[in-house]
């Protein structure tokens, strides 16, 4: 089975043959300890699948020892709730007194790297045995100038779930939208697959999450366009013709003449409304009260473990994954370039056990003979070790292994074993200066109720979709400069860093 991952950058094969094995076992030697973090650890006492995959590598390996560091806890100065601190936080106060984790996941890969947080591991990626099987644009995510400074650990796919059994309840008129079917055809279900309430509380909304499509639509107008319009070469285009379509498109159900579509798009239903339709839901997917919703893949673990349980508003539901849909391209015809997103693990700067650490990484990771590992745990403790990520490597037992874990989720097999073209979301893990680029930069300053307001990128970006702000205008202020303005600056303090280390 040939694949194609299509990024900027282009197309390339992924190779199905895995060859397995990493830099060996750390099973000789003196006895080491690793510090590890993660953001997906959970509580000691629900010792989910990652915590069980760190104690299974201890047997595997009796020299090292594995120490959580767990999140620290801080006091919200509003509320006076206990709230966990940033990921930011915790690491410029790990990296303050110089104890950084050995290993850690990583949200900005670009920001760490070049605050000197990431040790490079360009050796010992490349040297090993599962290497040439991970896809080639997947590996490029995690390095810089050919330099890596991270390993990749899960691969998530962005785009629509749909509830079978939601979809069902609608009645005759039903109709179930499945893996490649166009945009045009999969709002029409949505409309399809609403229902108003009757008795008060057992309405089905259609679908959500289309003020997303700014972000994944350009790139099946444009092929040289990524996520939110950029390209790794030159970067944002948000005055593209490709954008303006998007932005057109989600104003529909945003903006001012939004109303038209409350029967059956989520965010564009008075909320006035929601107690009528929903009752006192508030997360009415995993009540069954929605059809369609804009998700990570990643949420399918918890809402198939949920489906299991008698007591739970989502038992029984069958749950599926259908990514993003095609466009109708004029002249070209269907383009159908499904988001994905890539969590990475990073080893820490100056860590005491290098190669350890990056042994460990690949273990949590990529590997072959980690995903095999997940897979016997997941059968073996279906809740607690539930799994909510296809194997990187995409060999064929490793496949058929996550997909016997969720048998019902047929169009999603689909996706992972025939779609051909990707695009990179996880833009903020390896994009220089990416969030002051989407959104925290500023913009401009406008008067609200006669005050003086300062207006964020992110900001901008929502008026315009919201009918408050014409994206001509928007442009005619400098909205792509100022955004590509933060890419070419925080770029430019990356590879000041990097010519450091050469």
């Amino acid at each position: 089975m040939n694949r194609k991952w299509m990024t900027t950058s282009g197309f390339l094969v992924l190779l199905l043959s895995a060859c397995g094995g990493g830099n060996g076992s750390t099973s000789n030697g003196d006895q080491i300890t690793l510090r590890y973090a993660g953001w997906n650890l959970g509580s000691a006492e629900q010792n989910n699948i990652e915590r069980q995959m760190l104690a299974a590598y201890e047997v595997l390996n009796p020299n090292v020892n594995i120490e959580i560091i767990e999140r620290p806890f801080k006091i919200d100065e509003e509320t006076g709730e206990e709230v966990s601190a940033t990921w930011d936080e915790f690491f410029a106060t790990q990296a303050a007194i110089d104890q950084l984790p050995d290993v850690y996941m990583i949200y900005n890969l670009a920001g760490f790297t070049a605050q000197g947080w990431t040790e490079e591991v360009t050796d010992l990626f490349m040297a090993d045995a599962d290497y040439a099987s991970i896809p080639d644009d997947i590996k490029a995510s995690a390095a810089f100038n050919d330099r890596y400074f991270a390993i990749p650990q899960t691969l998530f796919y962005f785009g629509f779930f749909i509830n079978r059994t939601a979809i069902n309840r609608v009645g005759p008129r039903a109709v179930m939208p499945t893996y490649g079917m166009t945009y045009e055809e999969l709002m029409d279900a949505a409309e399809s697959n609403s229902k108003a309430p009757i008795q008060g509380g057992d309405g089905i909304i259609g679908i959500s999450g289309l003020n997303n499509l700014v972000n994944w639509l350009p790139a099946q107008l444009d092929p040289d366009l990524g996520w939110f319009t950029f390209n790794e070469d030159t970067g944002y285009h948000l005055d593209s013709p490709a954008f303006a379509t998007a932005v057109t498109e989600q104003l529909k159900y945003y903006g001012p003449g939004k109303a038209t579509y409350g029967n059956y798009v989520l965010d564009a239903l008075d909320p006035a409304r929601y107690a009528d339709y929903f009752g006192a839901s508030a997360n009415i997917f995993e009540t069954g009260n929605q059809s369609i919703r804009f998700e990570g893949s990643y949420a399918m673990r918890d809402w198939h473990t949920r489906s299991l349980d008698a007591n739970d508003p989502l038992y029984g539901a069958d749950i599926d994954f259908i990514g993003t849909p095609s466009w109708n391209v004029e002249g070209v015809g269907n383009v159908n370039k499904i988001p994905v997103v890539v969590d990475y693990l990073a080893v820490g700067k100056g860590t005491d056990h290098r190669e350890a650490a990056y042994d460990l990484s690949r273990w949590m990771g990529f590997s072959t003979e980690g995903y095999a590992k997940r897979l016997e745990l997941a059968a073996a403790d279906p809740v607690r070790a539930a799994l909510n990520f296809t194997p990187m490597i995409p060999q064929e037992d490793l496949v058929e292994g996550f997909f016997n874990l969720y048998p019902n989720m047929t169009e999603f097999k689909k996706i992972v074993e025939e779609h051909q073209d990707f695009i990179l979301e996880s833009l903020g893990k390896n994009v220089p200066g990416y969030w002051n680029s989407r959104a925290n930069a500023p913009f401009d300053t406008v008067v609200i109720d006669g005050t003086e307001v300062n207006r964020t990128v992110g900001q901008a970006i929502d008026d315009i979709t919201a009918g408050r702000l014409t994206l001509a205008d928007a442009l005619q202020k400098g909205l792509n400069t100022i955004v590509n303005e933060q890419w070419q600056t925080a770029k430019e303090a990356l590879d000041t860093y990097l010519n450091s280390l050469a």
